[in-house]
């Protein structure tokens, strides 16, 4: 049964996609994926901990790839309200504007055939 997907062109797509994403993220990790898509979800912002139950990394992980965010200047990590030890996360506007380019480039990159 084919579906008239071929596997070079799925090998050539996912090199491409190796690619996209370190040219916007510098890794191409799931893990800062993750970390963007579940600020997104919740309007940009989340508790610390909240990211940590809610990746499949571990704590480790996910700071690490927070700094390297950082980094980036795609998100800071601000004092909690009530509570200046529990840290949150929020996505910075230059994060907002880098993740839409980049869903752009996942956009054309899908419709290439």
């Amino acid at each position: 049964m084919s579906s008239g997907v071929s596997i070079h062109d799925l090998a050539r797509r996912r090199r491409q996609l190796i690619q996209i994403e370190l040219d916007f993220f510098k890794s191409r990790t799931n893990t800062i994926i993750e970390i963007l898509s579940y600020l997104v979800e919740n309007d940009f912002s989340a508790p610390l901990s909240d990211i940590y139950e809610n990746t499949q990394a571990t704590e480790v992980s996910v700071r690490q790839h927070l700094r390297a965010l950082e980094k980036l200047n795609l998100i800071n990590r601000l004092d909690g309200e009530n509570d200046r030890r529990a840290k949150v996360v929020t996505m910075t506007d230059h994060g907002r504007k880098h993740l839409l380019s980049y869903a752009e480039h996942l956009n054309d990159l899908l419709k290439d055939k």
